[in-house]
């Protein structure tokens, strides 16, 4: 399920950004800068703070973000071949999520305070649309969750509705997986769109509330 996440958030999602140079986070697995641009973010980076407290995970954005900041470019190489170690249990997919989760709270604010208002034109209208579109997914995936928890017990065929929508949004996905890949891993792709909206729908919120915890929790 986690290989065709990380296909699509990189061969889809990042691939899509940098078509107007705004790749919102070069992932630490494998990432290239100028060494003269780091220079000047260097010291900065190494000691950002968050509501008080030292920055100890999120590295890979908050230097994405310094050299956005900086006017430059970032975008992403397809041909790139990386390979990755993945959490194979349950407990540790949910605290590499949370720690995901808290960077993107800090950065998403950074990026949304400063940065994007620093980009061409054309990138800032589209980083400000996709920003709105993507925040705007967890309030409206929370509402349903919450509308289909309370009307269930009178309706219960609201379940197998929902069941159907999320299989339709999903294999819009997978459409575009397929075109790529051309395996049926694709299938676990489908699985994990059921498995996050029941399993790690909690995820966010909780991150958000707990977004000044310092702990790498896999270390």
């Amino acid at each position: 399920m986690l290989k065709v996440r990380y296909a699509l958030s990189f061969d889809f999602l990042r691939a899509v950004q940098s078509t107007y140079g705004t790749v919102y986070c070069c992932p630490g697995a494998l990432a290239a800068y100028r060494a003269a641009v780091v220079h000047r973010v260097l010291d900065a980076w190494i000691g950002q703070r968050f509501m008080g407290r030292a920055c100890t995970f999120g590295e890979d954005r908050a230097l994405t973000n310094a050299i956005l900041e900086q006017g430059y470019d970032c975008v992403y190489q397809r041909a790139a071949i990386v390979h990755t170690l993945v959490p194979t249990r349950y407990r540790q997919l949910c605290k590499m999520f949370l720690r995901w989760d808290r960077s993107y709270v800090r950065e998403e604010l950074r990026f949304a305070r400063h940065i994007v208002w620093k980009r061409p034109l054309p990138a800032r209208l589209i980083a400000l649309l996709d920003l709105v579109i993507t925040n705007l997914r967890y309030p409206v995936g929370w509402a349903v969750l919450t509308l289909l928890v309370v009307m269930l017990p009178g309706h219960p065929d609201l379940l197998l509705r929902f069941c159907s929508a999320l299989m339709l949004v999903s294999a819009f996905n997978m459409l575009y997986y397929l075109r790529g890949e051309r395996s049926w891993d694709f299938v676990y792709g489908i699985g994990y769109s059921y498995f996050s909206a029941f399993a790690l729908f909690w995820i966010f919120p909780y991150a958000l509330l707990t977004a000044r915890t310092q702990g790498w929790l896999t270390r």
